[in-house]
């Protein structure tokens, strides 16, 4: 992004998570805008850090659509880090990316992180 073009604006929902703030750190330090997507009245101290490393935090309502269409609105990608079982894997990113498509953001990178990678034993992986 060192190039003269206006930085494009990335939607992560799950910024407040260990991945999700690893890849908002990672798009502010190569100029991306972000537009961090937080539970409405979520005050945990990585909100104030991503904001502070520059990160537009935006309190959303993951059941209201329109709420969450409007968060998506202008965006060049939306990236999921949520993390859950299938209440959030399967419905609450099935919602992000209706809102994402209904928004007209043209790339939807969802998340496939629904297991604790930090609990796992080394050198073992996830059996499907």
């Amino acid at each position: 992004m060192a190039n003269s073009q206006a930085a494009v604006t990335i939607v992560v929902a799950g910024a407040t998570g260990d991945l999700g703030a690893r890849i908002t750190s990672a798009l502010l330090a190569r100029g991306a805008q972000v537009r961090a997507l937080v539970r409405v009245g979520s005050t945990s101290a990585r909100v104030a850090d991503l904001r502070q490393q520059g990160a537009t935090i935006v309190e959303v309502d993951y059941n209201n659509a329109s709420e969450l269409t409007a968060a998506c609105a202008g965006g060049a990608c939306v990236v999921s880090a949520l993390s859950g079982l299938a209440d959030v894997i399967v419905d609450v990113q099935t919602a992000l990316l209706n809102a994402a498509v209904a928004a007209g953001v043209p790339r939807f990178i969802p998340s496939d992180f629904a297991i604790d990678f930090t609990k796992l034993p080394p050198g073992t992986k996830p059996q499907p």
